[in-house]
């Protein structure tokens, strides 16, 4: 079955979006080209960034449930083509730091706002996937960032924060395409009046950490992360320490992005038929194999194995994470469910990439690794143990539930998920 056209029209306005997109790497390169701000200053500019982006996972999925995912998407947009510009021209510490810590929250406000708006567009059966797809886009958008950012900062470093502003409008444009969220139901369970929808948005927030199978799974993903985003801090030095130069790391790092993107649109066909917990066991143990790996690595060719390994982990991993969570968020809640994901996510942005980087300076990268196989493993025993907690059997119900209703849905309409809240125990 075909997607929607309405899918289509949000993949190219957030590959558009994530192309234009400053990555916080090239926000170090651009606050310490010409003293813009002191050394000592950019760690806090950046941490607000991150800050900001951890923060945008609960917020943005609560809003999109609040207002609608396909509004929430366009709102953020020009507000942020408009604090790109501003950050462009600002040289004040105190205005950089405001900037950002709100360019970092919009940056990812979109993300839970556009698993919801998948999950309301397509029909469930076809959710991993419509994701997968989805993903694809995000990953080639962020892997030419670096390339047209790299360009930029030596052309006309300004010149970064035009190109974020247009794309962000270009999101914004071609997602006002997509047919209208629907108006908010008004029955009995709908708070009245603006202060009772944010009390129930707020405890919506709290909803996934009151089950006990997500409190597991987000503390899973959690641990995970902290292994992935090994990638942003300790590889690429250990990279540099076992001899390969820049050029060296940008080919490995090129390998896991051409996988990437080959690979994500076959895992629905692949484990599609799988129960809904053996995804994420494998995707973790080839995660742990992965990085693992790299104790053992000395030159181009060990890295490169290594970084298939991990690859192939990363590419189960990320549609079926989603699916796992959109599987059990009850009608009206979906963007919200997916934030606690980003949020879990995000959260190892400030804890496990800096953490990774401390021991591996006291210890040694050889000991890092061996504890971070230990770990993954440990992750994954844990994802496999995921069956015996209230609310995983979740999935079957809301596959029976909506499976037969499904076809009655025009293509490309919004639609809302109705998974009964009482299977979410």
């Amino acid at each position: 079955m075909a997607l929607p056209k309405a899918f289509w029209l949000l993949w190219f306005g957030q590959t558009a979006g994530r192309l234009g997109t400053l990555a916080p790497a090239f926000l170090v390169l651009y606050l310490e080209q010409d003293g813009r701000v002191a050394p000592g200053t950019t760690p806090l500019v950046v941490g607000l960034f991150g800050a900001g982006v951890v923060l945008s996972g609960l917020v943005g999925g609560a809003v999109a449930d609040l207002i609608g995912p396909r509004r929430t998407i366009v709102a953020a947009q020009p507000v942020t083509a408009v604090m790109a510009l501003l950050f462009g021209v600002a040289d004040h510490v105190a205005a950089l730091c405001a900037l950002s810590l709100v360019t970092g929250f919009l940056s990812a406000v979109d993300r839970p706002a556009g698993a919801g708006l998948i999950s309301a567009i397509v029909p469930q059966e076809q959710f991993s996937k419509a994701y997968s797809l989805f993903l694809v886009g995000f990953n080639i958008g962020m892997s030419l960032s670096p390339v047209v950012s790299g360009f930029l900062l030596e052309v006309s470093p300004g010149a970064l924060f035009v190109v974020w502003a247009v794309s962000s409008l270009v999101y914004a444009a071609l997602v006002f395409a997509v047919p209208a969220d629907p108006p908010p139901a008004r029955d009995a369970d709908r708070p009245a009046g603006a202060a009772a929808a944010l009390k129930s948005a707020a405890r919506g927030i709290a909803e996934p950490f009151r089950t006990p199978v997500l409190v597991a799974f987000l503390l899973l993903t959690f641990l995970l992360a902290c292994i992935y985003l090994q990638v942003n801090s300790a590889l690429p030095l250990d990279m540099r320490d076992s001899g390969l130069t820049t050029r060296g790391i940008g080919f490995v790092f090129a390998v896991n992005a051409v996988l990437s993107v080959l690979l994500l649109p076959l895992v629905p066909r692949l484990v599609g038929r799988l129960r809904a917990h053996v995804p994420l066991v494998l995707a973790a143990g080839l995660m742990a194999l992965g990085f693992g790996a790299n104790a053992l690595a000395d030159g181009m060719v060990t890295f490169t194995l290594a970084t298939v390994l991990w690859t192939l982990g990363e590419v189960l991993w990320a549609p079926m994470s989603a699916t796992f969570i959109a599987d059990r968020a009850p009608a009206g809640r979906s963007s919200t469910y997916q934030g606690s994901y980003f949020f879990a996510w995000n959260a190892a942005f400030v804890v496990g990439s800096p953490a990774g980087l401390a021991f591996a300076q006291a210890h040694g990268y050889g000991p890092l690794w061996l504890s971070v196989l230990g770990l993954g493993l440990a992750v994954a025993l844990g994802f496999a143990v995921l069956p015996r907690l209230t609310g995983f059997a979740a999935d079957a119900a809301a596959g029976s539930e909506s499976g037969s209703g499904s076809d009655a849905v025009p293509p490309g309409a919004v639609q809302s998920r109705a998974v009964p809240t009482s299977d979410l125990r």
